[in-house]
């Protein structure tokens, strides 16, 4: 995922659109734009800018402009990370750099769309959205009415809000790390990462490697990229998520006593004491039940939602309060939605290739996730 060189990389974090999936032949396939949460102010001293990028990581874009440029990957911020087999426009940060400079870009495969000046760094999360486009190949005419069926359905009732496979690496394993990580388990984090194939291509594992013969392994375990660190443990906190998820489906908006409710307008959460009259905000798609992003300020719900919640922890042998501070790293959680609204544009045919989907999802939403429900009423 990082170009090698980096000191920040690690081999697995982001994955290919889809996994498993031949569906997606082409990255005209997966079209993505970023949908800013704010304008730049075009004054300070960092650059917002645009690109348009095809067959690259975000990370990897940003690798290649940094050299470019001659700056250090760190001086960069992003809202998202974008995968990689595709075509997506996203906006990112660089301090201490002209918009005249940016825009100087040249790139295979990157195009800069435009530079303004701003007063902070880009940070993870400050997006308002996603819009997509996705061809599917090989879908054939005769379900365009169904796919339309299903599509509007999820427009009005939602689409589950859990972490697609992107978020748990290439080997499926980055939540796995991240749990050993909460539990102080250092062999079990050692032994995933130095693996013989991330030996030969992973410079933080060889790294790792020459420091266990002089250091301690907590010592090793703590110059592991603080970065990395947070993508392994924001993986195990998206497990978790999953995990309640699931045992709350299918009924994803139904809201039960003691739930922590999340606002979609502006995603305050806040706790429901009369379910029977909040259901109605529910189904009217106001509000929805929310799962944990586990951490030590996050929102807790009562009665059976915080039994269900906590005897995943049991199950898990993690302690709440393990959350409070991991290998340098503070975790104060969060609520996130059970289930996700989605916006859609249109569905229609395209020639002889398939079916195109453009709809639009709020941030931190998996067009994957979309699909695989979409592809398991067909």
């Amino acid at each position: 995922m990082f170009d090698k060189g980096d000191d920040s990389g690690y081999n697995g974090i982001e994955t290919k659109t889809h996994k498993g999936n031949q569906m997606f032949k082409e990255p005209e396939d997966f079209i993505v734009e970023e949908l800013p949460l704010y304008e730049p102010s075009q004054v300070g001293t960092h650059t917002f800018f645009a690109i348009r990028k095809r067959n690259l990581t975000t990370l990897e874009a940003i690798n290649r402009i940094a050299r470019d440029l001659q700056v250090h990957s760190r001086q960069f911020g992003y809202a998202g990370l974008k995968d990689k087999n595709a075509i997506t426009t996203q906006v990112l940060s660089v301090e201490g750099v002209a918009p005249e400079q940016v825009l100087k870009i040249e790139q295979p495969d990157i195009e800069v769309l435009w530079a303004e000046r701003h007063t902070h760094k880009l940070r993870v999360g400050h997006l308002r959205g996603n819009r997509f486009e996705i061809t599917l190949r090989d879908i054939s005419h005769d379900m365009l009415s169904l796919v339309k069926t299903v599509m509007v359905r999820f427009a009005t009732e939602g689409v589950p809000n859990r972490f697609g496979a992107q978020r748990f690496g290439n080997k499926n394993d980055s939540h796995l790390i991240g749990r050993a990580l909460v539990k102080a388990e250092w062999e079990t984090v050692i032994r995933y990462m130095l693996t013989d194939e991330a030996l030969q291509v992973d410079d933080v594992a060889r790294r790792m490697q020459r420091e266990l013969v002089r250091k301690p392994v907590e010592k090793v375990i703590t110059s592991i990229p603080h970065r990395l660190r947070k993508l392994f443990l924001s993986a195990y906190q998206a497990y978790l998520f999953n995990n309640v998820l699931e045992r709350r489906a299918p009924d994803l908006g139904k809201l039960l006593e003691g739930d922590i409710a999340v606002k979609h307008d502006n995603g305050a959460p806040f706790l429901v004491t009369n379910a029977a009259i909040e259901q109605l905000r529910a189904d009217a798609f106001e509000i929805s039940p929310s799962g944990p992003i586990f951490g030590y300020k996050m929102r807790l719900p009562t009665g059976d939602v915080f039994a269900l919640e906590t005897s995943l922890l049991g199950d898990e042998g993690v302690r709440f309060e393990a959350f409070r501070k991991v290998v340098g790293i503070r975790l104060p959680g969060t609520r996130r939605p059970l289930r996700m609204a989605m916006q859609l544009h249109k569905v229609f045919s395209v020639g002889d290739v398939g079916v195109c989907l453009s709809f639009t999802l709020p941030a931190g939403g998996y067009a994957t996730v979309v699909l695989e429900e979409l592809l398991s009423t067909m």
